[in-house]
């Protein structure tokens, strides 16, 4: 079992249609009749299950499994969101689109699968009202919305969802964990949360793609660099063999499961960087270890590392899904939450952020902002971000918590296991 990455998950991608919507919803929505378990909603959640199940058992001794998800096409195309909806923006009625969010997570909750993504919102309308309905409802649940370069209407209503997210009581803002507003470049199939989604034309497979948590094989393999051009060529070789073994084996366990309606397919693996917790873990600390990266992160030289590990990621020979690019969420990583609280006056921005995210991934990545944040300037950056995304075609996106009671400058108090803390940022 490998001691340098280990797999963060194993993502079973599923498309759902109003069809497969059980014809009429139990009472209370909770209850899994036989006609609920005679659906074709609860057939493929439960056969993705079975896959992710098998999957995970074949893979562990490769490395240790710690999540396993599903992740759908927008849940727009099978929930029924047209009662959901008017004028645009306000809630008619929202009573049968609760019901069946309920007995989506009554089915995962029977099933054990604790990671469930319902997909996109694909307009402005559905991205203001929505989202404020579906994810408060449960823990296990992610949502996103895709908005286009120089739409502002949809990056301003992603900007007022992401404000009053951070309002729902008792969970420190951090709801907007599950939610993120990404580019319309963003193809499905990428395994991370909460970006994943399925395509719309599916149906009758379940696709499988996994995804990292590599930090320390990061910093032993860039480790190895001296300079520039060592990272086409050492880091490449080293991270290469590191998972060669994983990969292979990977593709011939989905080749090999036998599901009762579902084909089962490889869609690869996403080769990103991504931080762990550990203090050797760190994606920023990977990279300030690199010799021609003086300044360390927010200073010259890092745009350099980052394009040409970002080149060597995408070289990598397997096949690839997702983002293939470097991860820099600043409560997930380590090194970047500690710049941002250290006393001696050495900072990054949200747009030092982007200019990285100009030559790889992940866009502006829980980045902790004041409780009182304006929505226009939550906007602006969804808008600078999918403009970015738009202009290179490439996936990003933005993942933002306002703190409640946090202003700029102040420590966030973060209770989660999957986040540190770090220093509020300004806008």
């Amino acid at each position: 079992m490998s001691d340098i990455y280990k797999i963060r998950v194993i993502c079973a991608f599923i498309t759902l249609s109003k069809d497969d919507m059980p014809a009429d919803l139990p009472s209370p929505p909770t209850n899994l009749s036989d006609a609920v378990k005679s659906s074709g909603l609860y057939t493929k959640i439960s056969e993705a299950a079975t896959a992710l199940s098998s999957l995970s058992a074949q893979l562990s001794p490769f490395a240790e499994v710690q999540t396993v998800r599903i992740a759908t096409n927008s849940f727009t195309e099978y929930l029924d969101v047209d009662g959901s909806v008017r004028d645009g923006s306000d809630i008619a009625s929202t009573a049968l689109l609760k019901s069946q969010v309920a007995l989506v997570d009554a089915i995962l909750e029977s099933l054990e699968i604790n990671f469930f993504n319902f997909g996109p919102c694909l307009s402005a309308e559905h991205t203001r009202s929505l989202p404020s309905v579906i994810l408060p409802m449960s823990s296990r649940v992610s949502v996103s919305s895709l908005v286009a370069a120089c739409d502002l209407e949809h990056a301003r209503a992603a900007a007022d969802t992401i404000v009053g997210l951070s309002k729902v009581p008792g969970t420190e803002g951090l709801v907007n964990f599950r939610y993120c507003a990404q580019s319309t470049s963003s193809a499905p199939l990428a395994p991370f949360f909460p970006a994943a989604y399925a395509p719309s034309d599916g149906a009758g497979r379940v696709r499988i793609g996994l995804g990292l948590e590599n930090g320390k094989l990061a910093n032993e393999g860039l480790g190895l660099c001296e300079v520039p051009d060592d990272v086409g060529t050492k880091f490449l070789d080293f991270y290469s063999s590191k998972i060669a073994r994983l990969v292979e084996a990977a593709a011939k366990a989905v080749q090999g499961l036998e599901l009762p309606t579902l084909t089962a397919e490889y869609v690869g693996i996403d080769t990103s960087l991504n931080p762990s917790l550990d203090p050797d873990g760190s994606i920023g600390l990977a990279l300030e270890s690199l010799p021609f990266v003086p300044s360390g992160i927010g200073g010259c030289g890092i745009i350099a590392a980052a394009a040409a590990v970002t080149t060597a990621i995408q070289s990598l020979p397997f096949l690839r899904t997702g983002y293939c690019g470097i991860m820099l969420p600043v409560c997930e990583d380590q090194r970047l939450s500690a710049i941002q609280s250290s006393e001696d006056g050495r900072k990054y921005t949200v747009s030092h952020l982007m200019n990285v995210s100009s030559v790889c991934g992940v866009g502006v990545d829980t980045v902790p902002v004041p409780e009182g944040v304006r929505p226009q300037d939550v906007a602006a950056i969804i808008l600078d971000v999918c403009g970015l995304a738009a202009r290179w075609n490439k996936p990003l996106s933005v993942r933002i918590f306002p703190v409640p009671g946090k202003a700029e400058g102040e420590l966030t108090e973060f209770d989660s296991p999957y986040l540190c803390n770090t220093k509020v940022f300004g806008l």
